[in-house]
């Protein structure tokens, strides 16, 4: 099956990734792919947070737009074009916006773009994005046809009125859009969250980013009463609208979920699940990810 991980913090793989060079963190990210069978990824390069929210590397321009600098994801798509793409950001705020929109097609390996700044790093606290400030930027997108991943969580209906004005965007909800719950949520509380995820369905042009499962399942690997939840939210959708990811770099963490996904389970929980045909997970855990982002399969 062509396995495609559709966020991954690559340069961050390997226990010293800070102090080692980028060629030897491409190495650790080759072999950790390699060791579960996943043939590609989506790289969404970041080092830290600046004091606006901006992911790292990035430099302020005298204009006084925040670009962004992606060395690692660079080389990554250079050395292995077959395997990666990678995302940018944008400052919507940027005076020549629709310029860089326009040039992010043209660097080698860049497949589309991730919005995830404004106050406190949460896009829908940004004021600007409630009242629409985000068109200039989304009509761009439109117009350059470049996909838009979107961190909204928990208020994923603050995007619905982009959802109507911009049909053409092809839009993808970051990390199922929800808030994850307290470790001892009831599991009515736990699941009802994804409720209102599921009522977006009914816009052609949003994806959902399926990932995370260690935070929001009440049991441990291979999360079996999440399962059903899950299902429902497919059965909504369509596989062909569902993309997996284990960002797996923030999944294998301790203390953000009692359950630290290795990337093993972060993909065989779907991949091994008797919930979903054959077909169902070959779109989740490829074909989706590679038709939103234009991505054509390649021989390795």
């Amino acid at each position: 099956m062509d396995i495609i991980d559709g966020q991954l913090h690559a340069n961050q793989i390997g226990p010293h990734w800070q102090e080692v060079d980028l060629e030897t963190t491409l190495n650790a990210t080759i072999v950790a792919m390699d060791a579960v069978g996943v043939r590609g990824a989506v790289i969404d390069e970041f080092t830290g947070l600046d004091a606006q929210f901006h992911m790292l590397p990035g430099s302020y321009q005298p204009n006084g737009a925040w670009r962004p600098e992606r060395p690692f994801s660079q080389l990554a798509a250079s050395r292995y074009p077959d395997r990666f793409v990678w995302l940018s950001r944008v400052d919507y705020k940027d005076p020549d916006l629709e310029q860089v929109v326009a040039g992010l097609r043209r660097q080698p390996g860049c497949a589309g773009i991730r919005v995830h700044a404004g106050h406190d790093g949460n896009t829908w606290r940004d004021p600007e994005f409630e009242r629409g400030g985000y068109s200039r930027l989304f009509a761009a997108c439109e117009s350059e046809q470049v996909p838009v991943f979107i961190m909204v969580t928990p208020r994923a209906e603050t995007l619905e009125p982009y959802l109507q004005k911009f049909p053409d965007v092809k839009f993808v909800i970051d990390h199922i859009g929800i808030a994850w719950p307290a470790a001892d949520a009831a599991p009515t509380e736990r699941y009802s969250r994804l409720d209102r995820i599921r009522s977006l369905s009914e816009h052609a042009n949003l994806h959902l980013k399926w990932s995370h499962i260690e935070r929001l399942a009440g049991e441990p690997y291979p999360y079996p009463d999440l399962i059903p939840h899950f299902r429902k939210v497919v059965d909504a959708y369509g596989a062909e609208r569902i993309l997996w990811a284990s960002d797996h770099t923030q999944a294998v963490k301790p203390g953000l979920s009692p359950y630290p996904a290795p990337y093993s389970h972060s993909l065989h929980y779907l991949l091994d699940s008797d919930a979903f045909s054959a077909a169902e997970k070959e779109w989740m855990l490829g074909r989706t990810v590679r038709n939103v982002l234009q991505w054509e399969l390649q021989k390795i």
